[in-house]
């Protein structure tokens, strides 16, 4: 399996701006002509014409930098460049999803917006077996600063981007995230990230579901590519949705970290296999394990992430953000076993709590129960792609989702009566779902008087946490009619009524509304604010539907 490097070659800065027509490094007037902004344009030797109709992206932020990302060619893999002449950089145009050409690109780093005085100017290489993608990782910049960024060719440059890189680690500011999940593209628009775009951020984090490798007949037609069967195939998603222009600006304005869950791929997947939908006539045609490389491999080349050098598909790491925030990123999707009672809904299911099953697997539980326990962060906040607290749905005890965490009860219960022992402010905020949701986090993952009838869900003795489900951006919720289409806003409310009685650690349902999340932190509470758009309205406004705070060092969550 083909992976970006984790960095890109690099030359060093001065002589990198010696090659690209002896720039000076000299500070410059705010209208001064930015470096590489002389005709021709960078010099020779730079790609042709070069397109990006992907946009930019700067992932994983760092207090000293972030991995930088474009790609050359045009949005949607339609008149994507076809393999040119790469000693002259030349560029054409070629078939649907066919890969860039191999070449050099310039790429300036700024703290002006007119990139002026720029603190970097790298030839950055592109990656023709990569989908003509750029990673790049940017080093030596000042901690809690705001950058802008903007890759060029001979005759052509992508738009500009902007990233705030971590705050030092001696910051007691507050932190702000925005969080999103679940953008079925063609099942809405995407005003939630043009909403996201003007937050005032440290950064995003896209909680799983980027694309879907089916999904339902929308506003923006049917599927035409689904389950893709082929790399280019799986790259094609990527390239679709990245047409939104609210979705490329929601990129170009704050740095992003993304998790995957399962739709990059297929539905309810785990180490072994997947269990819904079944599409033999499509899926036999390719075995799993290869199909499941292809979708992680589009996924690392289509996203902005550093990769690391003895593990090239891990995906979970840790952010530390001053005083104030770690950020854990967890992977709960390679590494679990198979959904208990064969992926069921709305049953008991006593395999669900046997001892022996795992959604982290062993190294990655450990890591993050070490990381829990030993960060001195005010606030430990964990990015969840599926949902931690437990979710009973009828008086015999019976739980919605046998793909969620209370498909893995014993290792939930680990994690959690870890961090009602060990651990100060823990807050999750969790994808998947499609629903918004706000529970209070108990050892076992159901509060004291929860129903457990036959399937024995044993309440809970210790507070633990505070958990956030984000709604999805698009996808079908329950007011939507879920997988059926059909919307019932009436069915959804009873609905929400119904689990508010059966779960008593809920403090919040909505099963109606889509939009996206913000959580605000500080030395003295968590707020999380829940924003409603319309998904049908390409020019919908946003409402905040909810806002909920967690005071520091009480696990429970009050309404503001």
């Amino acid at each position: 399996m083909s992976f970006p490097p984790t960095n890109v070659s690099r030359r060093a800065f001065l002589a990198g701006l010696s090659v690209l027509g002896g720039a000076s490094l000299l500070p410059a007037a705010a209208n001064a002509t930015p470096v590489l902004r002389q005709a021709p344009d960078g010099g020779a030797g730079l790609i042709r014409n070069p397109e990006f109709g992907n946009g930019v992206m700067a992932g994983v932020p760092r207090t000293d930098g972030a991995t930088l990302w474009t790609r050359v060619g045009a949005a949607g893999g339609t008149g994507s460049v076809s393999t040119g002449s790469i000693g002259t950089g030349s560029l054409g145009s070629g078939s649907a999803g066919s890969s860039a050409t191999g070449g050099e690109l310039a790429l300036i780093v700024s703290k002006r917006e007119d990139l002026s005085s720029p603190v970097l100017a790298e030839r950055v290489q592109v990656r023709e077996d990569a989908d003509g993608t750029v990673h790049f990782d940017v080093n030596g910049l000042a901690p809690g600063e705001t950058y802008y960024y903007q890759f060029r060719g001979n005759g052509g440059e992508s738009p500009v981007g902007r990233f705030r890189t971590l705050r030092p680690a001696d910051s007691n500011e507050p932190v702000r995230i925005g969080w999103f999940t679940c953008q079925g593209f063609e099942e809405g628009y995407y005003a939630a990230h043009r909403h996201l775009a003007a937050e005032d951020l440290d950064f995003v984090v896209c909680l799983g579901d980027y694309v879907y490798e089916f999904t339902k007949p929308g506003v923006r037609g049917v599927a035409t590519n689904a389950f893709p069967q082929t790399i280019d195939g799986m790259r094609d998603k990527y390239r679709q949705y990245r047409t939104d222009a609210d979705l490329r600006l929601m990129h170009s304005e704050h740095a992003f970290i993304p998790i995957w869950d399962d739709h990059e791929f297929r539905n309810n997947y785990s180490k072994e296999g997947w269990t819904f939908p079944v599409v033999s006539d499509i899926d036999a045609a390719v075995g799993f394990q290869q199909k499941k490389q292809w979708a992680w491999q589009s996924w690392f080349e289509h996203m902005p992430v550093p990769r690391f050098a003895n593990d090239p598909t891990r995906t979970y790491r840790s952010l530390r953000v001053g005083k104030t925030v770690e950020l854990f990123a967890p992977d709960t999707r390679q590494y679990r076993d198979k959904q208990a009672c064969d992926d069921a809904e709305l049953v008991v299911c006593a395999e669900a709590d046997a001892a022996s099953r795992t959604m982290l697997g062993a190294t990655q539980k450990q890591w993050l129960l070490n990381g829990l326990t030993g960060s001195d962060a005010r606030w430990k906040v964990i990015a969840n792609a599926n949902m931690m607290m437990g979710m009973v749905v009828a008086d015999d005890g019976a739980r919605a989702y046998m793909d969620t965490w209370d498909g893995y009860g014993a290792e939930r219960t680990e994690i959690l009566s870890t961090a009602a022992q060990s651990v100060d402010n823990l807050v999750l905020v969790t994808g998947d779902d499609h629903d918004g949701w706000a529970g209070e986090l108990w050892d076992t993952g159901f509060a004291p008087g929860t129903p457990s009838g036959a399937q024995g869900n044993a309440p809970g003795a210790r507070r633990a946490g505070v958990e956030f489900v984000v709604p999805s951006v698009t996808s079908a919720n329950t007011g939507d009619g879920g997988a059926t289409g059909s919307s019932d806003t009436g069915a959804a409310r009873a609905e929400e009524a119904s689990r508010r009685a059966k779960n008593p650690h809920l403090r919040h349902a909505n099963m109606v509304d889509h939009g996206y999340g913000v959580l605000e932190v500080d030395a003295s509470e968590a707020r999380f604010q829940f924003r409603t758009v319309d998904k049908l309205n390409p020019n919908s406004g946003v409402e905040t539907t909810k806002a909920l705070r967690t005071p520091a060092g009480q696990s429970v969550i009050e309404t503001l």
